[in-house]
């Protein structure tokens, strides 16, 4: 019973289903789109890439699968009279559009309101919403907000790592009219670029690390490429915490001497609350091997084993 291709035959039937339920994408500007990188966008629409493979196609799957746990999580705490899920609201004069992911239309106490739910499911949660997040949600609110101008309309964003079992909302977003203005003129753009009015530029994010068309990116081979806010935000709290790593691991040194000196070799102690062990590691041999290549030319290269390669990631300040 192969498993491997049925699931990967299913899953194509799964995303081409999830596909369908939004529409023909060539046809309309969503609102993942006017927070996407427009060459990105643009490729998409006018030169789609081959089906993902199997992982792409299970990261996918990993949001409706959060999608579906929120709903029963949702209709479990009783308020499934409250939202709908996947709601469609458009521009009126533009191809411009939003598939809202769970739209309230009263908060739990039943007081009306109209408050858009964008979930996204993360491997690692961030501090702060991402840039392409905001754009999108704001235009979401826009989109709704002329649907009902009469209404107050808010939205929450809620990241769910389902590896990691955590949630966290960014609440606070309200309709913004220079903001939604700001995105629908990006909106707009995109469409003149998609009609061969204006050539669309790359913008760089988080996402270039899921992008099909980064190999021959501009953005992506310039000699040094300009790392966009998120990623620089990412950048530093690595950088940060390499420098605290570094410090705690000079004084477990100073502090490992010390223990050591009291210790000796061999020790087994306690205290109420910890318990102290020390040992003694015996010697072990190893092949040296350039006295093996120095001695024996003929036999070094029949007991060579290829070791496998890496990717180096530096993170130092700038000079």
């Amino acid at each position: 019973m192969d498993l491997l291709s049925f699931i990967e035959h299913a899953l194509v039937e799964l995303n081409h289903s999830k596909s369908a339920e939004l529409g023909n994408r060539m046809q309309y500007i969503g609102s993942s789109d006017v927070g996407s990188c427009p060459r990105k966008v643009c490729l998409q629409k006018t030169c789609p890439a081959g089906l993902p493979d199997l992982s792409t196609m299970l990261k996918f799957s990993r949001g409706h699968v959060a999608e579906t746990l929120l709903i029963e999580i949702f209709n479990a705490g009783g308020v499934k009279q409250l939202y709908d899920t996947q709601v469609e609201v458009c521009h009126p004069v533009y191809p411009l559009k939003a598939h809202i992911d769970f739209l309230f239309y009263a908060d739990f106490n039943g007081k009306q309101q109209l408050h858009i739910v964008e979930l996204k499911s993360v491997s690692g949660i961030p501090d702060e919403t991402y840039p392409q997040w905001i754009d999108q949600i704001n235009f979401q609110i826009g989109l709704l907000k002329l649907k009902y101008p009469k209404q107050k309309v808010g939205g929450s964003i809620l990241a769910i790592d389902l590896n990691a079992g955590e949630l966290k909302q960014f609440d606070g977003f309200e309709y913004n009219e220079t903001l939604f203005s700001y995105l629908v003129g990006k909106g707009a753009h995109l469409l003149d670029c998609l009609n061969g009015i204006e050539e669309p530029q790359p913008a760089p994010s988080f996402l270039c690390a899921y992008c099909n068309y980064r190999s021959d990116c501009p953005s992506m081979t310039v000699p040094e490429v300009e790392l966009p806010p998120e990623v620089e935000a990412l950048a530093s709290r690595y950088l940060k915490l390499s420098e605290v790593r570094h410090a705690a691991d000079t004084k477990l040194r100073n502090i490992t001497e010390g223990l050591l000196g009291f210790t000796g070799p061999s020790f087994r102690g306690r205290s109420d609350s910890i318990e102290l062990i020390a040992s003694t590691v015996g010697p072990t041999a190893m092949v040296d091997g350039k006295l093996l290549k120095l001695q024996y030319p003929d036999v070094y290269p029949a007991v060579l084993k290829e070791r496998a390669g890496f990717t180096k990631l530096e993170c130092r300040p700038a000079a």
